[in-house]
């Protein structure tokens, strides 16, 4: 089983799970970073491009902790 190309990544949250930044779009403070997010895979190994969204995911977190952006919510 492949898990890959699961999780839709568009602008619009009617028709997608994620936002560009990999951000759900129902839980605000739920990124999902990993190979789900692809549009299709090619014929070689992912690794390295789902290191790279990782670390771009990251990024953009750590941005937006910065700003003062990120809900804490109920525990």
């Amino acid at each position: 089983m492949s898990e890959h190309s699961t999780v839709r990544m568009r602008d619009d949250s009617r028709t997608s799970v994620v936002n560009a930044d990999c951000r759900c779009w129902d839980i605000p403070n739920l990124w999902i970073c990993d190979g789900s997010v692809f549009p299709t895979v090619g014929g070689v190994n992912p690794s390295l491009t789902i290191q790279a969204i990782a670390c771009r995911t990251a990024d953009r977190i750590e941005a937006l902790a910065a700003r003062g952006e990120l809900s804490c919510g109920p525990r």
